[in-house]
């Protein structure tokens, strides 16, 4: 499932970012969306990933076993999304592995 990509402005590496189809479903089912449809999950998410603030740190609630390279995390600090740079594609593009929600396993 493809919703498109966050674009970034401002970071070195990383110019635009590509969510996953695991990270749409579990920015679904952890950020509910009351619309219907996916059009508005997909505009919410893409909105969240140009917002964030792209580190090579993850927040403290999120750290696991797994590591990612880069990290981009929502304001205020609740939502957090693990990146991979993409196999293909042009320099820059990254993807949002996956959706964690502070406080959710």
């Amino acid at each position: 499932m493809h919703v498109g990509s966050a674009r970034i402005e401002g970071h070195a590496d990383v110019r635009e970012i590509v969510p996953s189809a695991h990270c749409v479903q579990r920015y679904r089912r952890r950020m509910p969306v009351r619309e219907a449809g996916i059009a508005p999950v997909a505009q919410r998410l893409l909105d969240v990933l140009e917002a964030a603030d792209i580190t090579g740190w993850p927040p403290g609630w999120a750290v696991s076993d797994r590591s990612a390279a880069l990290w981009a995390v929502a304001p205020g600090d609740a939502i957090a999304f693990p990146l991979a740079p993409a196999e293909a594609g042009p320099a820059g593009r990254w993807i949002a592995l996956t959706c964690l929600r502070r406080g959710e396993r």
